[in-house]
């Protein structure tokens, strides 16, 4: 007899299983699902993991801190919290000084670069004025540089012989007299040089604003009787504000978990920031106290963010670009064409090639502060001071050479190629919800100022997790850091590079039986390439250059260049830590060209953010 199956029986459960079968083999066979699904389930365990762990680390006992907690390791606690927000002097000095300190110079310089980058946007889209080419590269060289070397830079200039280390500067051997305290270390140096070195992100930002305004809605009031000014102020402003807003914001938030700076111009006057303070209690095995200055840090920059976004909706209210072509109106400068673009062109070679020769300078004296020719040598160099071999001759500055280039090298292939894999999975499940997932989840590294960023990877890996081995003191750490860390560029860059290819092809290959990586590789990665490298770039320099990410994560062991500098500083040898900086440079400014040859583009347009 034929048995009938109805609902509630076991054939109901046979349907069921069926249906769950053909869904795992449509995931099987879709690869931007299940490179969805492990992209979310990576980015949580190495993004969302370690943050969690850190906040539930400042209300346990850490080891060392039993007998001033009063409770056993392990133990829940309030005693970080207490300490850095409720002991009077003691949570000023730790907290609301820095706390102060942080905002005071966020945003000062953030208001110093957005006058430069804003006024400069400006000339540049909306003047005729001259030199625009050699003003536009000068303007952004001071941003890809570290921003340490700037600081280096300027105490080579403005340094004193009566704080720090006690090295004159140039300036003091000018006049004879020693340059006042407050110009040689404390908040006003670290303003300077912050303002000098964002003033980049503020400027692409703003052209990038100023070029979509149609010069039609400009001409049109001038027609009809409105002066530039009122133009400027009707129409050129209020299509722009949003984005000058954001930035303000993100500029802000670039720079405020900045280490390197303030490390070298404030902590000699003990001129404390909130970086500087969760360097120093880390650095004496303080870790529940440095995990809650790192979270403060990501409240803030986080905050920041989320006002950005709220910016960036805003913006929407303005529509001047339809499907016509637009173009830009020029203001005509007259007779100060000449001069205003003469000043402003001396003005950016200044932010650029005065530090960078400074800093040369200084390599070749012996003793510092001493400007003359007797003072010349190449000890720092190929020879040797005080039992320190030259940079070029040292075994362990080769060593960390070798251990920064490779480091360098290979979170920048391994970030840009998951980029592309990122963007192939969010294009490709473009409106459902688990592409949005996997697109803000790989942009939440952002948000973390990069010290706290390297506070969070020591609060996970320094002791082992499951079949994962301690990472702390390997190379390892580091490498999975930095990737993690710049994940939020090269993802956008891999969607935006992935969103102007066609489906049509892909379905073409596959329907005469290309695999997924042979499609990546033939057809994807062909299409892409320039996205590819727009990543690998970005995130190859950031890691080269960056002191911020790394200083709590490297060893004798792993060190790289950038956190060697920091430890001669330390020991008072400037000159060696200047010859580092230079080969930085060297490397950072050589590899952007390389790669601006190479894809006959400029990567340096993408150099849009980052807690450097």
């Amino acid at each position: 007899m034929q048995q009938t199956l109805v609902p509630g029986s076991s054939g109901g459960g046979f349907l069921g299983l069926r249906k769950v079968r053909n869904r795992a083999l449509a995931l099987a066979h879709s690869p931007q699902n299940w490179l969805a699904w492990l992209f979310l389930i990576v980015f949580g365990y190495l993004i969302l993991v370690p943050v969690g762990n850190m906040i539930w680390s400042t209300f346990h006992v850490q080891s060392g801190d039993s007998r001033r907690a009063g409770a056993a390791v392990g133990e829940f606690t309030m005693f970080y919290w207490e300490r850095v927000f409720a002991s009077g002097q003691l949570s000023a000095r730790l907290l609301y000084e820095p706390l102060v300190n942080t905002l005071v110079v966020s945003l000062t310089y953030t208001v110093l670069a957005m006058v430069i980058g804003m006024g400069l946007a400006w000339l540049m889209v909306k003047t005729d004025m001259p030199f625009k080419k050699f003003t536009g590269f000068c303007a952004i060289v001071p941003y890809i540089i570290p921003s340490w070397t700037l600081a280096l830079a300027w105490l080579t200039i403005f340094g004193n012989s009566r704080v720090g280390i006690g090295a004159a500067g140039f300036v003091e051997s000018l006049i004879g007299r020693p340059t006042p305290n407050w110009l040689a270390y404390g908040p006003i140096p670290i303003i300077c040089v912050l303002a000098v070195n964002y003033f980049a992100f503020a400027y692409l930002l703003g052209s990038a604003a100023l070029a979509t305004v149609d010069a039609s809605l400009e001409e049109s009031a001038l027609v009809h009787g409105a002066s530039n000014r009122r133009v400027i102020r009707k129409i050129t402003l209020p299509i722009v504000l949003p984005a000058i807003g954001s930035a303000f914001i993100l500029t802000f938030a670039s720079g405020i978990g900045t280490f390197g700076v303030p490390a070298f111009l404030g902590l000699p006057v003990r001129y404390n920031v909130l970086a500087t303070s969760l360097y120093q209690s880390a650095g004496v095995g303080r870790y529940g106290e440095a995990f809650v200055f790192t979270l403060v840090l990501v409240a803030i920059s986080g905050s920041a963010i989320l006002v950005n976004s709220w910016l960036l909706g805003s913006r929407k209210q303005f529509t001047t670009m339809e499907g016509k072509g637009s173009r830009q109106r020029q203001i005509a400068l007259g007779r100060w064409r000449v001069p205003v673009g003469t000043a402003v062109a001396v003005l950016m070679a200044g932010f650029t090639f005065l530090p960078i020769s400074f800093l040369v300078l200084q390599t070749f004296q012996y003793h510092l502060g001493q400007f003359s020719l007797d003072n010349f040598t190449l000890a720092y160099w190929i020879g040797e001071r005080d039992g320190l071999r030259g940079i070029l001759v040292s075994p362990r500055i080769r060593a960390a050479a070798v251990n920064t280039v490779v480091l360098g090298l290979s979170v920048g292939v391994s970030t840009a190629f998951i980029g592309i894999l990122v963007g192939y999975s969010v294009s490709r499940n473009r409106g459902r919800p688990l592409s949005r997932i996997v697109e803000q989840v790989s942009f939440l590294p952002y948000v973390i100022p990069g010290i706290a960023f390297g506070a969070i990877f020591l609060s996970m890996f320094a002791q082992p997790r499951g079949p994962i081995p301690v990472l702390y003191g390997t190379i390892w750490i580091i490498f999975i850091a930095c990737l993690v860390n710049r994940l939020p560029f090269a993802s956008r860059m891999g969607i935006s590079a992935m969103m102007q290819v066609g489906r049509s092809l892909e379905e073409s290959a596959e329907v005469h039986g290309a695999s997924f990586p042979r499609r990546i590789q033939r057809i994807m990665f062909p299409l892409t390439k320039r996205g590819f490298m727009g990543g690998f770039i970005l995130a190859f320099v950031s890691t080269v250059k960056d002191i911020n990410l790394v200083i709590l994560l490297v060893t004798p062991r792993t060190m790289v260049l950038a956190a060697l500098t920091f430890g001669y500083i330390e020991l008072g040898r400037r000159q060696f830590a200047d010859a580092i900086g230079v080969v930085i440079i060297i490397i950072v400014l050589g590899c952007t060209l390389i790669a601006q040859w190479i894809t006959r583009t400029n990567p340096l347009q993408g150099f849009g953010g980052g807690n450097q």
